[in-house]
């Protein structure tokens, strides 16, 4: 079966992913070039065909000359793609291909913060005229069916292979230490991890990740090695960091540190007031943490209740790990995209992976 995925991008955390989907079908990925919008390639791309397409940007809308190409090139059997409203050849290109509709499947978050009756009205046509829906979560597969009546899939967005789970580590000592994994930006509010250390002498805190040199931190928490900062870290780096922390935090938006939380059989605790990725359903599936953040009582109560109660730092990363595995996994997460695609592929005439003539 050909298939062309078509992605935002497609950095190193996808590499596994994109790997574990080639074994399932003839695979061609497209998609933006990472470095420009201040993402990571992989050291290496294997078992499936990629290319780079550069997009025209203006006033926020995207333009990919060259994914008309990318169509045109052969005879896909299914055509995935991310669904991207600000991507308008790509809406252009599947509205004039009516012969390719039942076989393409739109990909992602589905639903962006814009829910305007005419953006939906615009998502309703471009679903309810396709192969399907391939959603990154559980919730929103389901918004998706009840909102269109579109056949709709979740794939549990992850990063983390089944092979990739380690045994949550867990020492003693007086203080709590705390981890935070990931860029440096504004909607990750990092600077209520900093003001919390300088609260609570008992808190010791990693930040990890592209940028944390320009967090604002006082000296003495540095030079006490209350806090210390790390640059971007990947792959089995992280495991002596995550071997360190009691609990890994987040004071503002999460995404996949949340997998990467579960990976290491740590808990998490996640702000009840900011814009999530579609990866927090895990966390409330496994009953983490949320609390808001902003408000410091709410906090202290948490702290002061795991330093007391050390026995459910354990507890809570065995939850978020044990969900996990089952349904949180690269391999899970290709079996979904093959099984959308399979009945695609059924519906436009593909018979056991070939176009019947």
């Amino acid at each position: 079966m050909n298939v062309l995925l078509i992605l935002d991008h497609a950095p190193d955390y996808r590499e596994a992913f994109l790997r574990e989907l080639g074994k399932y079908v003839d695979l061609t990925v497209a998609a933006q070039p990472c470095r420009p919008d201040g993402l990571y390639p992989p050291d290496e791309r294997a078992g499936y065909e990629y290319h780079d397409l550069p997009s025209k940007r203006v006033l926020g809308l995207y333009w990919q000359a060259e994914l008309a190409e990318m169509l045109c090139c052969k005879d896909w059997d299914v055509i995935c793609c991310d669904l991207n409203l600000r991507h308008l050849n790509r809406i252009y290109l599947f509205l004039v291909n009516r012969a390719s509709r039942k076989t393409w499947i739109w990909r992602g978050h589905i639903f962006g913060r814009n829910d305007s009756w005419p953006v939906q009205w615009v998502r309703k046509c471009l679903l309810k005229n396709s192969g399907g829906c391939l959603a990154y979560s559980e919730p929103i597969a389901e918004s998706v069916i009840n909102c269109f009546d579109v056949k709709a899939y979740s794939f549990n967005n992850t990063q983390v292979r089944v092979e990739d789970f380690r045994a949550g580590f867990f020492d003693n000592h007086a203080e709590l230490r705390l981890l935070f994994v990931g860029r440096n930006q504004l909607r990750k509010k990092l600077e209520r991890l900093i003001e919390l250390a300088k609260r609570r002498g008992e808190i010791f805190l990693r930040l990890i990740g592209p940028g944390m040199d320009s967090v604002k931190i006082p000296a003495e928490l540095l030079d006490s090695g209350r806090v210390e900062i790390f640059g971007r870290t990947t792959g089995k780096d992280l495991n002596e960091h995550f071997d360190w922390c009691d609990m890994v935090v987040s004071p503002g938006d999460v995404g996949l540190m949340v997998m990467s939380s579960a990976q290491h059989g740590k808990g998490i605790v996640i702000d009840n007031d900011s814009h999530h990725g579609p990866e927090y359903w895990l966390a409330k599936e496994a009953g983490q943490s949320f609390i808001p953040f902003e408000e410091k009582d709410e906090v202290d109560r948490l702290i002061d209740h795991v330093l007391e109660n050390r026995w459910k730092l354990k507890q809570l990363g065995s939850q978020l790990q044990e969900v996990a595995k089952q349904k949180y996994t690269i391999e899970y997460m290709a079996g979904a995209h093959y099984k959308a695609f399979m009945e695609a592929a059924c519906r436009g005439g593909v018979a056991g992976g070939r176009r019947r003539a």
